[in-house]
């Protein structure tokens, strides 16, 4: 079988669905290619990449979790803030990849993997980035912003020609902030009222392949002001259900066309 499903937006915008649930970004310009984001690594992503470009391609995780940089080692060098260096490192270490071929193997999909290869693979060749580095991809120039809240060395991608943000977890329903890397809920207004100043129409998100309206983003600004303890929901998740997490919405919880907030209590 096919391991991931390609989702093409246009010639020069495409995603990558891996079954487990999340997604890479590609964006194509006349002389080079960027890739956000690698997934889990367990199929063969710059494999998918290369059968729709052979441009040079410059490799970027939009934050330091497994989810999104676990494919790194496919590729020579991977580009990441270093304030989630050290996230990275642990998200690639084996507990977390032994972790991801057991979610693999409840799939039940017809999809072989080296276990034992996969196993020794650890973060990839990584270089640092900074916030408002800019990169030409040839016609189409692309800009690194800060959106801490997720992680603290989370990133926004601005494509301006394109008015498209890629955001990945960033705005994604539902906000994880309730983790030890997230940042306070205060920290995250601030990052997106600064990421709302720059002129775009659309987003893309690291989960659910759509292209999303600015508006929604404005939602997420919103909710995130508008937290209210007493009308939080105390929720948990699997192997994080002994953080102290809260969902606040005015959504149907984890509703994936609403928004919402998890947060901590503590990081207000």
């Amino acid at each position: 079988m096919k391991y991931f499903r390609t989702v093409k937006y246009n010639d020069n915008l495409y995603q990558f669905a891996d079954p487990l649930g999340v997604l890479a970004t590609l964006v194509i310009g006349e002389e080079k290619a960027l890739l956000l984001d690698t997934c889990y690594g367990i199929g063969n992503l710059k494999e998918e990449v290369r059968e729709i470009t052979q441009k040079e391609l410059i490799v970027i995780n939009s934050h330091g979790h497994m989810d999104h940089s676990g494919g790194n080692y496919q590729f020579d060098e991977v580009l990441i803030h270093k304030d989630d260096y050290v996230l990275l490192k642990k998200h690639n270490s084996l507990p977390w990849r032994e972790r991801n071929i057991r979610n693999f193997k409840n799939l039940n999909l017809d999809y072989h993997i080296n276990e034992t290869e996969y196993l020794n693979q650890r973060e990839g060749n990584i270089k640092f980035l900074n916030y408002f580095d800019e990169f030409d991809l040839g016609n189409l120039k692309i800009k690194i912003l800060p959106l801490p809240g997720h992680t603290k060395g989370s990133i926004a991608i601005y494509l301006q020609s394109m008015k498209l943000m890629l955001v990945s977890d960033g705005t994604c329903p539902f906000v994880w902030m309730f983790l030890e890397e997230s940042t306070t809920v205060t920290e995250y207004i601030n990052g997106l009222e600064k990421l709302l100043e720059y002129d775009f129409d659309k987003f893309l998100v690291g989960h659910g392949a759509r292209i999303l309206e600015r508006p929604r983003m404005v939602s997420f600004l919103n909710i995130a002001k508008e937290i209210d303890l007493e009308k939080s929901v105390k929720v948990s998740f699997n192997n994080f259900d002994n953080l102290n997490s809260y969902c606040y919405t005015h959504d149907k919880m984890y509703d994936q066309n609403g928004c919402g907030i998890v947060f901590d209590p503590n990081k207000l």
